[in-house]
């Protein structure tokens, strides 16, 4: 896990991110740094303002090509690099709460995790 970590940092760096990462957005959004606290595929994210987001996943894998999607109550995160992948999240507690999909590309599987996302601030990475 340490790789997975300098690799967010790294990628949190190149994004310009020296702010508390949960920089909500006027519309409530939560723009900034996640990770999750229990094991899921996808390691952490970052939600930048507008609709652009990078993701690292547990396998060491990264798209820095995702995009995210915000209605008020349910967050959304796509990715070109993984179609079959769904994830659809709500904020609690200052927790990111999500349902996510996972395609398993070695099993042609699909795989379900509940996942819980904690938000992490930069100091935290290192």
């Amino acid at each position: 896990m340490p790789r997975l970590t300098k690799t967010l940092a790294m990628m949190l760096v190149a994004c310009g991110v020296s702010t508390p990462a949960i920089v909500s957005a006027a519309d409530g959004a939560p723009v900034g740094a996640w990770r999750t606290t229990n094991d899921c595929f996808l390691a952490a994210f970052f939600l930048s303002e507008g609709d652009r987001a990078q993701a690292v996943y547990i396998s060491g894998e990264k798209d820095d090509d995702a995009a995210w999607a915000w209605d008020g109550r349910v967050l959304t995160i796509t990715s070109p690099a993984f179609p079959k992948d769904s994830f659809s999240a709500r904020l609690m507690n200052d927790q990111v709460q999500a349902d996510y999909v996972w395609h398993d590309t070695d099993k042609d599987e699909l795989n379900k995790q509940a996942c819980i996302f904690e938000n992490t601030k930069m100091f935290r990475l290192f």
